[in-house]
This record gives C-alpha cells, structure tokens and sequence, in this order.
C-alpha cells in the first residue's frame, strides 16, 4: 500500500521554510479529482528548469527536466526524479525567496489531466502508474492545455540502497501530437494567467494589462485604413448603389484558443454563440458584413445592415464592432443549421422574403473603432463599456449585447450545459484586442464535440436515398490532408440535392487524402475546398468520429486553415456501473430518449432585456438519415454486401451480417439482434484493425459472421483464449483468459479448472454471440483449447505444429508437411491440415474418444520423432531455438498439453494481409503454395465455394492401435 500523503510530503516540508514562502505547506489534503492530473511549472532556481509533476496516491509525484519536454520522439529529455510534492502545488505560481530552497520564479506552464498507457478493464490508471514507477517504465497520456499524446519515462540510474532519487528519460511516443516543433520555445507565457516569466517576477497582476499601441503604425493610420481612407481605398456595393466611402475590410478577428480549463480571477466569461463570425463595419450611409476568410454577407442579412446603419446614424460616427450572425426562432438565438437556407442566397426577392419571415440578429462582444478612436488597445473592459454605452440605448431585435459573467466561469459553464449551449469563452479583462491572432487571452470551452471538417469525397448512395451516401472528412496537418470520418445524417432531401450540386463542378479522379479511406460504396473524389461543421459524441482512440452529424455548410473559413482541435472541457458520455448489462444499457438509453423528448418540450430560456444577447437554446430532435460508410474499392472487400446468404444466430432483425452492415453505416455503434432477447452491444466499426489493408473491427465482425456455420462446430464448448488487440494490430496486444465481471448477458460463461487446478470463469465457444463478443474485445483470431468442457481430461485431437526457422522459406515448410503426411499414412492414420495463417502448416489428427491428453502428446511425439530422425537437416524437435538451424522447420509436438492454443481452422490472424488460417485438401500442399493467398478479402467465398473441407477431414476418428 503507497504511503499516507503526510508520511510522502515528509522530505518536502523538511526543505521549505514556510514562515518565508508562499509555497503550500500541504497540511491540508486536497481533495481527489476524477481524473489523474498533472503540472508542469518552469522554474528559474539556480538553473531554470521544468518542473513535472503527476498526481498520485494524494502527491504530485515530481521530476526536474533540465530543457523541458519535447514533442520530438528522437529527443530523449533527462528527468531527475525530485521529493514529492503536494497537490496545491499544482496552483502555484510565483517566486520563492532568495536563499530559500528553489528560491526564483515559478510559472505554471502547462496543466490538465493524464492516463495511463496501460490500464485496461482489470487495472485502473493509479495503479497502472505505480506499476509503471516501480518497473522503471512509465507509459502515460496527457490531455493538457499544451502537452498532448503519449510519452515515455524511462528510469537510467537507480542507487544499490535507493535512497538516491533515480534519474529518467523522458521521451514523446510517435503519434498524431508528435512533432519536431519546439514546444518549449513556441509558449513562453503561463497557461494560467498568460504573465512571462519577467511579469511574474515583477510581481504584476496575474492578469497583465499592454495598452500599447501596435508600433509599426500610428493612431490615425489605423483608423484611416479600417475605414478605407487612403490610396488603396475601395468604394464598395452593399446593398443598393455604392456610397462615396464604404468600409474597407482590413482586419481580421480576434480568434480564441481551445482551453481545456475554467480559469478564475481576472476572467470574464460569455455565451458561445452558433452562428456566422463577423467584423461589422457601420457608417450612416452603408455597413459590411465581413466574415473571416473575407466575404461579405451584408447582401444575405439587410436587416442587420439597417440595424447597424441606424445605429451608426444614432451615434452620429462611425463604428466597427464584433460579434456572431446568428438565426432567431421566436425571438431566441437558435442553432447553426438555421441560417444555411440564408448564408449563399443571391436571390434580391428570396433575401427579401427571409429578411422579414426569418430574421436574423448580431449578437456583439466587442468594440474595435468608435467614431475616429481605435480601441485595439485598450483593456476588454473598456471595450466592452464603450461596446454598451453605444449599444445599449439602440432598442432593436437584430442588435444584442452578449451577457457576461465576471469572474463565476464555473457557473456559466454549468448553465451551458443545462442550456444546451455550444459552450462558453472565457475572456481575460485586461487583455487587449489582437486581430488576426488565436489568443491565449480568449479561451473557447466547448460542451460539444463540434469542428469544422474539409469534405474530400462522398459515396454512392444505397436505397432509397438519392445523390449522396456519406460525406468523406478531412484536416490539414502539415499540408497533408488526413480522413478524420465520414456522415451521412443530418441531411434533408433538398440538402442532399444541394450539397450534391456543389460538390460535382469539384470532381476528381484521385483521392485528395493521404491515405486513401475505405469504402462499402463507391467513392467520389472531390477537390477539398468546401468547409463543413460537424457535431459528434466522441473521438474513437484511433482519431475517427464518433457518431458525427452534419450541420451545414461554413463559407466563412477557408479550407487549408482547417486543422485538428484538441480536447475541451467536453464530458465523455457516462457508461453504467462495471459497464453495465445490455438490459441495463437498454433501460439507460430508454431513460435518455425520455429525456431527450421533455427537453425539446420544455420551454425556452427566460428573455434577457432588449439589447442584450439571449443564450443559445437547446437543439430540437430531428429526424437522422442514416450514413453510408466509408470502405476501400482498391481491394476486395471481406464480406458481400447485401447477401442473401444468413449469418447463423440471425435473430428477428435480419442476418447478423446485414445488422452489422447497416450499424457500420450509421454511427458505427449498436446492438445485434439474435433472437429471443438476446443481443450484443457492438461499437466502433470503422477502427482500423489493419492498417495497411484498411480492414476495420467491423470487417472482422462481418467475416466472421458470414463463416458462423464453419468455425462455430471447432470452438463448441471450448474453452478460448483471447489476445486483444484494442487498437489494430499495430496497437499494444494483451492475453485475456479470465472472463470479466462485465461480460455482457447471454455470453457464454463457465467455470473450469486450469492445469494448476485453479478455478477460472472462462468463455466458452459455440455460439456465435459469444463469438462476436470476442472480436468486439479486440481479439482478432479464435484460439480454443483442445479439450471440451465435457471432458477437460481428454483431447479431441492432437497437433503438429510445422514453424519455420528465420531462413527456412515456405517450401521447405511444404516439404516437411508431405513428410509428416507419409509418416502419418505409414501409421494407417489420417490427418487434416491448414494454413497456421503466419509462416507455418498445422496438421491435426482426430483421435478417438476418452483420449487422455498425455497421450495425445505423446501420438504428435512419435510421428514428429520420425520426420526429424528421417530427415535431420530439414527438420528438428530441438526445442531450444538457439540449437536449431536457421534454415531447418521445427516439427512442434508440445501443443497439446492442456491449456495450450494454436490458432483455430477459419480464424483470422493479427498478422500485416490478414491472413486467415485456411483448411486445405492434401492435393494443395505443393510447391505453389503460398499462405498469404487467403486473407480476409476471399477466404469467405473459397469456403462457400468448396464447403467444410476441415468438418469432413476431421469427422472419422483415428484409431491408435497401429501406433501400439
């Protein structure tokens, strides 16, 4: 058991002098988080440093890291490991006195939480962390404001009696956030109150005011070129004739970063409004509407650009404000998909119509120009009551004031979420107006999973529905553009016929993605230049959508600028207790669709005063059109879409594989339907299992399904042994040989005793639930033991395993098979054989009832004794490697002892082709044979074609009289 935290703080309390510093004392426990957090803090002691810092056990576990973290997985970053520290520590930020120990500045670098590589279902992340720790291997995940992905501590140096700390490695796994940036460099500021090092040290504020004016122009300058006054003015058409001087749009917004935290004193906190960003430049005579990537929607909106003219007359000046387009239904601020039938009207009669039926609204939050006064300097407070002041007074429907809340983000964000809000931005009082820049000052926190998407293809569509299948999604990273998902829901009839006008003048003949996506319909390419948003519930761990859902279409953001957002302050959706039963999962989403129905009937937020922005309200239920998936026409495909042919334990709701097929097409997550209330929770169909190939879970599900008929009678009441591959075959794979307490209903259970006589609940094979059961855990191949649950004491059958040494090639396998064959058949035996669906054959021997499993040991013994005797340079049952020649076939006989597996006939390998241990005829066995000739693309339709090959092989038992 770890230490109580006040016996870990010991050594820290005995350095620290606490009348003299400002560091917490750790007296008192902080309370746990429900998730692992962790801190870095730069450090200017002596020698300015890193600090890291991993809550466990109570402490912050604590390393010094001399440069700092790296995202370079080449860096290898040295890591003293330091005292513990206590978890108030992790607010910290401030100087320690001269003379004191780690006297200097301390910055809080970076925070959030973290995870540990390796916990799973039977080991939870602390102790998969101490785990870690006491190996000297410590593998973790964070989820910080800038540190993000996997990493590495590795321990070097340890002392002979430990009371030395050890010394560590630090070093980023490769993933999609490793990157030869300098993360170090690049933030120089504190992720809490965005002070330098020189600020803290100084002792100012912790939220810093700069009312300096950018250098590179004066005052009237600034003005002069927001308004358009100058020789690169413009007159500009906005509505009706052009005036003498129209605004010119020569700045950009102020964009918000992603934060991952509420931050605290000196914030202000807002709404986040669903809408169109805009910089609305007004004078009495004209306004522009004027979106980030540079177009105009004044045309689109003329009721806003009467508001905002009005209001530049009732001031008498010109103004230049920020603020959200957003749709109004009933007065309220409504959700995006609102606005799409408006965004690209062109029509002077349809905008009329709209403008009047439909009205929009410019919520404002900002005050760039009053009159010929530029504020970009100045604090947001002063904006913000320069922003009301002129605002205020404006009584109108389409011009609103946002609210804010000062200083209480927690109690936003709380109301977001009851409201049913995007999220919330957090705004630093005293920061000033940066155009063009993504701010440290402004944090977006978002509630949803919401991104704008580049659209890269679309599929055909199946059934009823017409023009387009799903929408194929992409992100630039670093110029490549990277298949993120696909969705077809969100859409209507008309929208369908819309986005697939806009789609077509873009066709191309290849994939603009990186990597080309896999598809179950065909595939249209498209040049990757319309912007989508996209709402979903979560990011699979292999970086694809969850669910997503298409909200309309972003004109305003330009394609290439489209990148990848991290985490946000999102809640994951939340699982019943030990994951639940499917009855109880049922009854949880029962609940859920209850309450989904009172919410969209329940009424509308309270009306904010005129002039002041109202909060986004819920989304309304709306019908989801189903989604074709994304699968690969550049290969065969695995199963036969649509066939006729059932799965077997199809239940009431078609084949499993047509239910397989048709939850891939939607969210990708579902139940299976057997029959007779049983059924299966199945998720994330689309996660790559084999990535060269393309091949997802949902191809392995499907095969297996479509071959229940063949593989179902070799796993009958066997006991299976699985090795999970969670994330691909490429992923870290683990052994499961127990059942977990959260095995789902109607999975087969038993309890059976091991060759040490433990008792264990195992699964059981035999019926196809529980099959897919286990491919739905990530275990790609099926490997039972050799004897049934009847009869544990007793084999079925015994095998010889044929495993080429590393210059041994697959002839020489075939070679040593037909020698085995000619000992067998010299015995008045028979045997069947198979691909292994790695490097080798597997030849089984049926034997007969009631056969000990010793002696079935001991029959695989005498035949592979007399291949190796017969044939000494080719074959060995040496069973040390190191003794075995490198070009010679290891005739394995040591299979058979109980508990032992090898891969089952029909099963699918977690090896590159995925290949598929394949039953074969003798007549086979030449030297044209070569194993990775059936994979999961064609072995289905070989067995359809030829039948059950192994069932027949291995129907007549063998006698061993001839072997006595």
């Amino acid at each position: 058991m770890p230490s109580a935290p006040s016996d870990q703080l010991a050594e820290y309390r005995k350095k620290r002098d606490f009348n003299k510093t400002a560091e917490p004392s750790g007296n008192e426990a902080a309370a746990p988080g429900s998730k692992l957090r962790f801190v870095i803090q730069k450090h200017a002691a002596s020698h300015l440093h890193f600090d890291l810092r991993l809550e466990l056990d109570g402490v912050m576990k604590s390393w010094a890291v001399p440069k700092g973290p790296s995202l370079d997985p080449s860096m290898k970053r040295l890591a003293m490991q330091v005292e513990d520290h206590p978890i108030d520590y992790n607010t910290f930020e401030g100087t320690i006195p001269k003379g004191e120990y780690g006297g200097g500045t301390v910055m809080l670098w970076d925070r959030g939480t973290y995870s540990a590589d390796l916990a799973d279902a039977r080991t939870d992340h602390a102790t998969a962390v101490r785990e870690g720790l006491e190996r000297g291997d410590l593998k973790v995940t964070f989820h910080g404001d800038r540190l993000h992905g996997s990493f590495v501590l590795v321990r070097m140096k340890f002392s002979r009696d430990k009371s030395a700390k050890p010394q560590w490695l630090m070093i980023k796994h490769k993933d999609e956030h490793a990157s030869a940036s300098d993360v170090v460099a690049d933030n120089m500021t504190s992720v809490d109150t965005g002070r330098t090092m020189e600020e803290i040290a100084a002792g100012r504020d912790k939220v810093w005011n700069s009312n300096r004016e950018p250098k590179a122009m004066k005052k009237n300058s600034i003005r002069d070129r927001i308004l358009g006054i100058g020789p690169k003015s413009v007159p500009t058409l906005v509505i009706k004739t052009p005036p003498p001087r129209a605004p010119m749009a020569v700045l950009e917004p102020m964009y918000a970063s992603l934060g991952t935290n509420v931050p605290g004193k000196g914030w202000t906190f807002e709404p986040k409004y669903d809408g169109i960003r805009v910089l609305a430049y007004a004078t009495t005579e004209s306004a522009r509407l004027i979106t980030r990537n540079g177009k105009d929607k004044a045309e689109q909106f003329p009721e806003i650009v009467a508001a905002l003219m009005t209001l530049a007359m009732q001031a008498k000046r010109p103004l230049v404000v920020d603020g959200e387009i957003v749709a109004l239904d009933n007065g309220e601020p409504a959700r995006f998909q609102e606005l799409q039938s408006r965004m690209h009207v062109k029509e002077s009669v349809t905008i009329a119509h709209h403008s009047t039926s439909s009205p929009a609204a410019l919520i404002l939050f900002d005050m760039i120009m009053d009159g010929d006064e530029v504020l970009l300097g100045k604090p947001w407070t002063d904006r913000r009551a320069r922003l009301v002041k002129r605002v205020g007074k404006h009584v109108s429907p389409q011009l609103r004031v946002t609210d804010s809340m000062t200083g209480d983000g927690e109690k936003m964000l709380e109301e977001a979420r009851r409201q049913g809000w995007e999220g919330i931005i957090a705004k630093r009082t005293d920061a000033r107006y940066e155009p063009g820049t993504r701010s440290r000052s402004w944090l977006k926190l978002k509630i949803e999973f919401r991104q704008e998407f580049v659209i890269g293809g679309y599929t055909e569509p199946r059934n009823s529905r017409e023009y387009i299948g799903a929408l194929l999604l992409g992100y630039y990273d670093k110029g490549r553009f990277i298949y993120v998902g696909h969705t077809g829901g969100g859409f209507t009839g008309a929208g369908l016929a819309a986005m697939h006008k806009k789609l077509t003048p873009l066709a191309t003949t290849t994939s603009p993605f990186a990597e080309v996506p896999k598809t179950n319909e065909r595939a249209h390419w498209v040049k990757p230049q319309i912007v989508v948003e996209v709402k979903f519930n979560e990011w699979t761990a292999d970086r694809r959508l969850r669910q997503p859902i298409f909200l309309g279409v972003r004109d305003d953001k330009d394609a290439m600028e489209v990148t990848l957002e991290g985490a946000s302050v999102q809640q994951q959706p939340k699982m019943t207790a030990k994951g639940g039963s499917i009855a109880g999962r049922n009854k949880d989403l029962n609940v859920a669709a209850s309450a989904k129905k009172a919410a969209a009937k329940s009424s509308r937020p309270a009306k904010a005063k005129t002039a002041k922005a109202r909060t986004p309200k819920p989304e309304t239920a709306k019908a989801k059109t189903k989604a074709s998936p994304p699968n690969s026409e550049a290969r065969a495909k695995p199963y036969a879409t649509g066939s006729g042919r059932p799965a077997a334990g199809a239940g009431s709701g078609g084949s499993i594989v047509e239910q397989l097929d048709a939850i891939q097409q939607g969210s990708g997550d579902g139940l299976l339907d057997f029959g007779k209330g049983r059924a299966l929770k199945v998720s994330s169909l689309s996660k790559v299992f084999f990535p060269k190939e393309k091949y997802t879970k949902g191809d392995v599900l499907r095969y297996y399904a479509r071959i229940a008929d063949f593989i179902l009678p070799t796993i009958e009441d066997r006991p299976l042994v699985l090795k999970r591959f969670p994330n691909g075959i490429e992923g870290e794979a683990f052994y499961q040989q127990r059942a977990a307490e959260t095995t789902p209903p109607h999975v087969r259970v038993e309890t059976i005793a091991n060759a040490e006589g433990e008792t264990q609940a195992r699964m059981i094979g035999g019926d196809l639930l529980t099959l897919l059961h286990t491919i739905q855990l990530g275990s790609i191949s099926v490997d039972p033991w050799h004897s049934r649950l009847q009869s544990m004491a007793y084999a079925d059958y015994t095998i010889i395993d044929l495993d080429p040494g590393p210059r041994a090639n697959f002839q020489r396998v075939v070679e040593v098979a037909r020698w085995t064959k000619e000992v067998i058949d010299s015995f008045g035996l028979h045997a069947a054989i198979k691909t292994s669906g790695s490097e080798g054959l597997h030849i089984y021997l049926p034997l007969p009832p009631r056969t000990p499993n010793d002696a079935a040991t001991l029959v695989a013994q005498m035949i592979a004794t007399r291949v190796a005797d017969a044939h000494p340079k080719e074959a060995t049952i040496e069973r040390f490697v190191k003794s075995r020649g490198a070009a010679m076939v290891y005739v394995d006989y040591l299979q058979n002892i109980l508990g032992k597996t090898v891969a089952g006939p029909y099963c699918v390998r977690a090896k590159p082709g995925a290949t598929v241990s394949t039953p074969l005829e003798w007549s086979e066995v030449t030297e044209g044979l070569d194993p990775r000739d059936f994979h999961l693309g064609n072995a289905a339709d070989r067995f359809e074609k030829l039948g059950d090959i192994w069932g027949k092989a291995m129907k007549k038992k063998n006698s061993l009289r001839a072997l006595v």
